[in-house]
């Protein structure tokens, strides 16, 4: 390079240097400046006294209101809530149903006994009656009763356990005295309701 291709290039490094900083960096620095001013201006709105104390008043009426509102709340969960929990609670843990099984679906299974169930039923109360076992008996008869209520056979087997029971263990005659009435009532007198009558005392 010749002495005037050197000096053609000092003259445009000094046009370079000579040129006005670029506007984004001079809105930088100001910016810059604004931010760390060491006498920051802080404005507060004067009020009166007067003014001051209603303004103390209305934000202690609003946290009184906002208490009122927890209280109800509180009171509202433990009134209504909390026996709501209580009652599905004792429902899914305590409830005799779900203990011993559904009594609805017992009955659903008992309602479709056939004749030939029936009859062994009866058959089975009769033996445990012979057998003096009461309440044996009373049981099979029971649930020919939940199935067929007029089944006459099942209410006087009924009505035999209680007499008989009344006759050999002295107990339930009251009991003996009115499931006899029930069925004489219900079916009349016969050989063997005679029978009956003269074991109750």
């Amino acid at each position: 390079m010749g002495f005037g291709g050197s000096v053609l290039a000092m003259i445009q490094s000094l046009r370079a240097n000579a040129r006005p900083k670029h506007k984004a960096y001079q809105d930088w620095t100001k910016t810059e400046n604004r931010r760390y001013s060491n006498n920051p201006q802080v404005f507060f709105k004067k009020v009166s006294a007067e003014k001051l104390a209603e303004i103390k008043a209305q934000n202690k009426l609003e946290t009184e209101r906002e208490q009122r509102r927890s209280y109800r709340a509180v009171i509202l969960s433990v009134v209504v809530i909390l026996p709501v929990v209580t009652l599905i609670l004792f429902e899914f843990f305590f409830n005799p149903d779900r203990i011993n099984g559904s009594p609805k679906k017992a009955e659903v299974v008992e309602a479709t006994l056939s004749a030939e169930q029936i009859d062994y039923l009866l058959n089975s109360g009769y033996s445990w009656l012979n057998k003096d076992h009461y309440k044996n008996a009373r049981f099979q008869f029971e649930r020919v009763l939940e199935v067929r209520p007029q089944n006459k056979m099942a209410v006087y087997g009924m009505a035999a356990s209680y007499v008989y029971e009344c006759k050999k263990l002295g107990k339930n005659c009251q009991e003996a005295q009115k499931r006899l009435s029930e069925y004489i009532k219900k079916y009349g007198e016969d050989s063997s309701t005679d029978h009956l009558k003269l074991m109750l005392p």
